[in-house]
């Protein structure tokens, strides 16, 4: 796993639980991926200039969280500390050396802002915990 200076498949971000039981997440933007978004963000168009608008919610489950670990890949807390957005250089079997969230995760989904902007999220089945990622920007990942 390293980071990468032109877009890949895998972008790793910062991310963030109430009960500190998340450190960053990797987000799946494939090609497929994109053009979805580029999908959602023409729907909020019609409410970048509706101060009361907040965002539209999707379902999307194109996101992983984790937590530091000092066995699996331990610079990547060093890789975050500047930026809460990094394109990195992976595969699925580097994935699955990560430390995970020890929950059932549920209800994932992606919140797009009429600026361009989203946020992922999902919840803990059983206690509802939310879990999230930093704010990104969707219209650099799509252009």
């Amino acid at each position: 796993m390293k980071i990468s200076n032109i877009p890949t498949d895998y972008l790793l971000i910062k991310a963030f639980n109430e009960s500190e039981l998340c450190d960053f997440a990797i987000i799946n933007t494939t090609i497929e991926w994109k053009e979805i978004q580029k999908e959602r963000l023409n729907s909020v168009k019609a409410f970048e200039n509706d101060d009361s608008f907040k965002w539209l919610n999707y379902n999307d489950e194109a996101v992983d969280f984790y937590r530091y670990s000092n066995d699996s890949y331990p610079e990547i807390q060093k890789w975050l500390c500047g930026d809460s957005v990094l394109f990195i250089e992976t595969n699925e079997e580097e994935l699955k050396n990560l430390k995970g969230i020890d929950f059932k995760l549920s209800s994932y989904q992606i919140q797009v802002f009429s600026n361009g902007n989203a946020v992922y999220s999902c919840f803990e089945k059983n206690l509802g915990d939310e879990f999230w990622t930093s704010e990104f920007s969707l219209k650099e990942l799509t252009n």
